[in-house]
């Protein structure tokens, strides 16, 4: 059995060369990554571009690239995270913090040591989440709250991380780049 959750379908539609309307494809969502360090996060790469306004025309697949954390700073991406139960004393600190090095190509994204939680971090964007199943706990430094199914959360570059300990989640989230300097 197959640790991994079942990709969610993935349709794509735009205009083929004729100028009709079009199914470009219509599969299980092909880039799903592992978070690593024995966590149970999945990341489903739906959609990325790297600047506004986007070329609509452009029927590359935006999602066929290198996994990356953020976004492109002048970009945007939509992401389905799927996450089991997670025992945070079974993630291997320093194999998640390689990881997450790995994965910061733009460099938007900023890790900060913690013994709150193993991934606290920041990225440099805004992000609007919704939680789609279960509920997911959103850690910050001197604080946290729950986020049940159903709730939005918009994210504004601020130090955080997201705990899985009670129970299997699904979230959807955009993320656009951006900096704050």
């Amino acid at each position: 059995m197959s640790l991994s959750p079942k990709p969610p379908r993935r349709v794509v539609v735009g205009t083929n060369k004729n100028g009709n309307s079009a199914i470009i494809s219509d599969s299980d969502n092909p880039y799903q990554f592992n978070r690593g360090g024995g966590s149970t996060i999945y990341f489903n790469e739906i959609w990325t571009f790297d600047n506004c306004p986007v070329n609509s025309k452009n029927m590359n697949d935006g999602a066929d690239r290198p996994l990356s954390h953020s976004p492109p700073q002048n970009g945007a991406h939509f992401r389905v995270i799927e996450s089991k139960k997670e025992d945070n004393k079974k993630i291997d600190q320093k194999e998640a913090d390689k990881f997450f090095e790995s994965m910061n190509r733009t460099g938007l994204s900023e890790k900060m040591k913690s013994d709150k939680h193993w991934n606290m971090h920041r990225t440099r964007t805004v992000d609007y989440g919704v939680v789609t199943k279960g509920n997911r706990t959103h850690v910050l430094p001197d604080t946290e709250l729950i986020m049940n199914q159903g709730d939005i959360i918009v994210q504004l570059g601020h130090f955080h991380s997201w705990d899985n300990s009670h129970g299997a989640n699904e979230m959807l989230f955009i993320m656009i780049g951006g900096d704050d300097e």
